[in-house]
């Protein structure tokens, strides 16, 4: 593209499956929520289409309207045929943006243009696009590998890196401090929790856990299933009885019954072999295959021995206390889904199926890290001040139960030094980091001062109780989860948004342990925030499924939540919830 544009222009190229929506999308948060005023282009390669059938604004345009230009109050959208099929052009593009009060243009695509480029690069879908290009910026790769001739390289996942480095080769960084007319206003105060859990979720995409591996039977148990499960047999393998009695045809039977000689017997794992004489029966057992030429069982208890012979009751029909070859499931039969957590009865359905080896997902690798200088691990004595660090305790028991690679980093002092250290060596260790306490706006919270000032946060504090201070970061690349120290905020962070985003890095499908119950008690809130209190599930006033708060002083503190089985989320607009007031709950685990 010769000359320059008025607006800086940043084109993020890489092989398609690279990851450029993901980190583009993440960049494009940061740098709003710095003040800066970006549009986005989107190279497409194949045609697309917007609009759908019967909406009036594609009906224009079947009718030959060209271009059709939506209009409302908040939002306008130009739909244009182009005159022949061409390559976008980005200089187009940049044209058509100049009424618009921006501040930065980033573009996915166009790696032929010479404007400023970031390449996403993963070995496995071939080589660098750009890497002899003068405008190259940098390379972004799964671990910020070092490349020969590349003026930069950064964590695929590092979007504030990358984001810096926007920021610093446009000159926007001063602009970035102070938002001039027009740009979007940022977040005072904490953010709502669904505000949270929206940016968690998008911001930990990135990181999901695409590697396979196979393990034995036995070693699969908590493991995230990586592909569809067929079953590759039927089951039963062919007709068999489903109780104990006596096999025959229904036919000779007719409505009245008659005597039968028994010719054998049926057992699971010996079979009767040969041919059924005419007139009769073999004597069978629960779950024996069905013998050749009959179609039917007759329970033992209908049934009047008469010497050697039997008398067997009339007006049956086949198919009777017969379990048919593949009831159970067919071959070719989908058994699992991917993302199924194996338990014990998904493992006894694997067992069935003959399955030695099962394709799972790589545990996801997790480091934790516990501050305070006056936290002691269970076994040390107590100094005055001192407390035993239940957090360290209940983390690892909790990351355990979910099947994370866990490398605890132990308790560090209230030490920047030492903190940076430990962190950074877990980083090299590990895909994401949960670290306790310091993260509030304390002058000794140094977790949350020394993230702050390598412009790792990606935001800070939430509106709820307990768990106010939570902090979402990146270090190094890794996603980082600062909760706070207080006991009954990790509690609650930890099953409400650590536990489900861990599952969505590990490919598990989503969980259903959340349900909308009625509460028993009037309960007590302020409102605009988001409340957590721990109870029990009872049955109300008409047996239906109801929340008891266990305690109505301490609403999710260590005491309560050891007895819960429930965890309440009391809503942020309100000030009172009424008896029966249906309310979003998580069943705990035990």
């Amino acid at each position: 593209m010769s000359g320059r544009s008025a607006v800086p222009v940043v084109a993020f190229v890489g092989r398609s499956g690279s990851g450029k929506t993901t980190l583009l999308c993440s960049v494009v948060r940061i740098l709003v929520a710095k003040g800066i005023r970006v549009a986005a282009v989107k190279h497409a390669h194949k045609g697309f289409e917007i609009d759908y059938p019967g909406k009036d604004s594609m009906r224009l345009r079947e009718a030959g309207a060209n271009p059709v230009l939506l209009l409302s109050p908040t939002r306008r959208a130009w739909i244009e045929e182009a005159a022949s099929p061409a390559e976008p052009d980005l200089r187009e593009a940049i044209a058509s943006l100049a009424r618009s009060p921006i501040d930065l243009l980033l573009v996915e695509g166009f790696r032929a243009e010479g404007v400023p480029k970031i390449e996403l690069f993963l070995p496995s879908l071939g080589q660098l696009f750009c890497g002899r290009d003068p405008d190259l910026l940098a390379v972004a790769s799964e671990g910020g590998v070092s490349l020969p001739d590349v003026p930069l390289s950064f964590d695929r996942n590092d979007a504030e890196g990358v984001a810096a480095l926007i920021l610093q080769a446009c000159g926007l960084i001063a602009r970035s401090k102070d938002r001039g007319a027009g740009s979007p206003p940022r977040a005072k105060g904490p953010l709502s929790l669904k505000e949270a859990r929206r940016m968690l979720g998008e911001a930990m995409a990135p990181d999901r856990v695409e590697a396979v591996e196979e393990v034995s039977l036995s070693q699969s148990v908590g493991r995230i299933l990586a592909t569809d499960l067929i079953s590759p047999v039927d089951l039963p393998s062919a007709p068999t009885a489903a109780m104990d009695g006596y096999a025959t045809r229904a036919a000779p039977l007719g409505e009245e019954g008659r005597e039968f000689s028994v010719a054998g017997t049926s057992a699971a794992g010996s079979p009767f072999f040969g041919t059924l004489p005419e007139g009769s029966c073999v004597r069978i057992f629960t779950g024996a295959l069905l013998p050749e030429g009959t179609d039917l069982v007759i329970p033992q208890e209908e049934v009047v021995l008469q010497g050697k012979k039997v008398l067997l009751p009339g007006a049956r029909c086949a198919g009777e206390n017969v379990r048919l070859k593949g009831e159970s499931f067919a071959r070719g039969q989908g058994l699992l889904s991917a993302g199924t957590r194996i338990g014990a009865r998904t493992l006894a359905l694997l067992a069935a199926i003959g399955r030695e080896k099962i394709p799972v997902r790589r545990r996801l690798r997790l480091g934790l890290l516990c501050t305070g200088k006056e936290l002691r691990a269970v076994g040390e004595s107590l100094g005055h001040g001192d407390v035993y660090d239940s957090n360290r305790v209940f983390l690892s028991a909790a990351l355990s139960d979910l099947g994370v690679d866990l490398t605890d980093g132990g308790i560090v002092d209230d030490d920047p030094e030492i903190l940076e250290e430990r962190l950074d060596r877990l980083a090299e260790q590990v895909d994401l980091l949960v670290t306790t306490g310091g993260v509030s706006v304390g002058e000794g919270d140094y977790v949350g001062k020394l993230l702050a000032e390598r412009n790792a946060v990606v935001f800070r504090q939430i509106a709820v109780k307990p768990g106010r201070p939570f902090l979402f970061a990146r270090w190094r690349g890794r996603p980082l989860f600062g909760l706070p120290g207080t006991p009954a905020a990790v509690f609650v962070l930890f099953y409400d948004l650590i536990r489900p985003l861990l599952g969505q890095c590990m490919g598990e499908s989503p969980l259903r342990e959340r349900m909308r119950l009625p509460v028993l008690s009037r309960l007590h809130k302020r409102a605009g925030r988001t409340e957590y209190w721990a109870g029990r599930l009872v049955a109300g006033s008409w047996g239906e499924p109801a929340f008891c708060p266990v305690s109505r002083a301490d609403g999710a503190g260590l005491l309560p939540a050891a007895s819960a089985d429930l965890l309440a989320l009391l809503p942020e607009e309100s000030e009172w919830v009424e008896v029966g007031e249906r309310v979003e709950t998580i069943f705990l685990p035990q």
